[in-house]
């Protein structure tokens, strides 16, 4: 008790010690002690004296002067952080988008678009975006995004794709009228001859539907003459090939068939194209109709022209088939 009482004194003492040393310090004469001769004097810091012009510079020009040492110092233009954020997001969202996670791909294009106004990517993100809500079944922001690429970025490569998928939904509501210039658009301005093929033969499926067959087969008939890979060449001739014998066009209906009886990949397709073709043959021989001969040997591919003598016979054929309930081309059993 004795070793705690006296500890505690001798704080309470040092603390009255030192708080009356203050009081001294501040109020009573200043005491000088005698300083030996020998003592060297502790140096002391001079004062930086100001320039003689003024005492201090104008803010002004140390603002200027902070302002032109962070310009040069700085690592990049802020213009190319920003290019690179927005580059960021997009391939983040296409990244999204190609494994077909709509869902999470939908927002990230919407950041990009609200984010980074202006860039150059825009008509990329309007056109994915229009895309995913398609595929989330919500077909008025599709259409909303894919008409925005069609007017505001009409040269840009998603314009065709963009013609393609508004003429699409509109073929499947059935609204022909509406898809029959959208598909036309689409052949005219996609880059990807997969899409300009596929919107040309659709294009002549809405003329079809809208009653302009003649217009539709010679739209047909260019379908089926393109090239390869070409996954409409069989139904484009054979719809082709149908109207043109319908409208009283025999010789280019017997182009078409005998196409088919020579690109058909099904035996019973390739039999009744020949079938067919030998019966048009046979009605132009009847008439004496000498325009048979004009058929060139090239639209087959055949080194030879075509022999007018086969086509009765495969005619006669086809007939005897039909009557005996036999498929064309025989029996496959």
């Amino acid at each position: 008790m004795k070793i705690k009482r006296s500890a505690a004194s001798l704080l309470g003492l040092a603390m009255l010690l030192c708080t009356a040393g203050i009081a001294i310090a501040q109020s009573g004469p200043e005491v000088r002690r005698a300083r030996p001769v020998d003592e060297t004097p502790i140096p002391r810091a001079l004062p930086v004296q100001p320039p003689s012009g003024s005492a201090h510079p104008p803010a002004d020009e140390s603002i200027d002067r902070v302002l032109r040492s962070l310009k040069e110092n700085a690592p990049e233009p802020l213009q190319h952080e920003g290019e690179a954020a927005a580059e960021r997001q997009l391939d983040y969202a296409n990244g999204l988008f190609t494994r077909k996670l709509y869902d999470l791909a939908a927002p990230e294009y919407q950041k990009y678009l609200d984010d980074y106004p202006g860039r150059a990517g825009r008509a990329n993100a309007h056109f994915s975006l229009g895309e995913c809500y398609r595929n989330l079944g919500r077909a008025s922001s599709a259409r909303t995004n894919l008409q925005k690429v069609l007017n505001d970025y009409a040269d840009s490569e998603f314009a065709g794709p963009a013609a393609y998928a508004l003429a699409e939904m509109a073929f499947a509501d059935k609204d022909y009228a509406a898809a029959l210039p959208l598909f036309h658009r689409s052949a005219g301005k996609s880059k990807e001859a997969a899409v300009a093929l596929s919107a040309h033969y659709f294009e002549a499926r809405c003329l079809e539907a809208l009653g302009r067959k003649e217009e539709a087969a010679n739209i047909y008939a260019e379908v089926a003459e393109a090239g390869n890979p070409n996954p409409f060449r069989e139904d484009a001739r054979i719809t082709a090939a149908s109207i043109f014998a319908g409208r009283g066009r025999k010789i280019d209906a017997l182009k078409q068939y005998e196409a088919l009886a020579n690109e058909a990949q099904k035996p019973a397709l390739k039999a009744e194209s020949a079938a067919r073709g030998g019966m048009i043959a046979l009605d132009l021989v009847q008439a004496g109709s000498s325009r048979i001969r004009e058929i060139p040997s090239n639209c087959t591919g055949r080194s030879a022209p075509i022999a007018v003598s086969d086509w009765p016979i495969r005619a006669v054929a086809f007939r005897v088939q039909k009557r005996a309930g036999e498929p064309p081309g025989g029996r496959t059993g």
